[in-house]
């Protein structure tokens, strides 16, 4: 359903102006998304099965650009997205997956998936949004830049499966059609992650790119592109 945000009451809840009457709904995402003020911000939102929960809506997709295209933001659902698309034989970086795990423990970081034996990170970057946001749109001013120790570890834990495997994937997704990501100077340690990518492509990672549109329907695979050149 569409409706429009009224305001961000805090990192998990944004009331969102639903047929008349301003409802408390879940935002998927804890942190910063590309330093907007959502107040008047169009946005998708879905129903929850579960009774039980406290807010009965989750916000699914917001709109800010020139484009008037819907921007996914649940990052916790990705996953499944690329699941499907595995299954599916729908992901160009594995046109013909056989056997896929997922959440596979190496070291003491948990890999996205495991695709006939190549582990693949799947991320979804939206600290920034690579589109030009419409006139009305405010933006507040960069604070902090993002914190990626978290990622650290999870790269250092793919890298190390190369000397086993000869490939690794790591998989930008973007619930939307986005440029070409190769990070952006707000991410901290951003000269360290562009450095070690570099690095390992030589011994075989592989960095590509999944964009999708995204409607109150469904979501569609645009492309899905090998990166890895734009690290060299």
């Amino acid at each position: 359903m569409e409706g429009t945000i009224v305001k961000r009451r805090n990192r998990f809840i944004m009331d969102v102006l639903l047929d008349d009457e301003i409802v408390a709904c879940h935002c998927p995402v804890t942190g910063r998304i590309g330093d907007l003020v959502f107040d008047g911000v169009p946005c998708l939102v879905s129903e929850a099965p579960i009774s039980t929960r406290r807010t009965r809506f989750t916000v699914e997709a917001i709109s800010v650009d020139t484009d008037n295209q819907w921007i996914g933001i649940h990052q916790g659902q990705v996953n499944d997205h690329v699941a499907h698309l595995l299954s599916s034989t729908q992901l160009d970086v594995f046109p013909s997956a056989q056997h896929v795990e997922r959440e596979v423990l190496i070291d003491s970081s948990r890999l996205d998936f495991n695709v006939d034996g190549v582990y693949m990170e799947v991320k979804t970057p939206l600290a920034e949004l690579f589109v030009t946001p419409m006139p009305h749109v405010s933006r507040d001013a960069v604070k902090a830049p993002v914190e990626t120790k978290r990622f650290l570890r999870h790269l250092e834990a793919l890298i190390s499966t190369l000397p086993e495997t000869g490939r690794a994937v790591l998989l930008y997704v973007f619930l939307y059609d986005a440029p070409v990501f190769t990070g952006h100077p707000n991410r901290r340690h951003d000269t360290l992650i562009r450095q070690r990518l570099r690095d390992a492509t030589v011994d075989g990672l592989e960095v590509w790119q999944l964009n999708c549109r995204f409607t109150a329907e469904g979501i569609v695979p645009l492309r899905c592109v090998e990166t890895t050149p734009h690290f060299n």
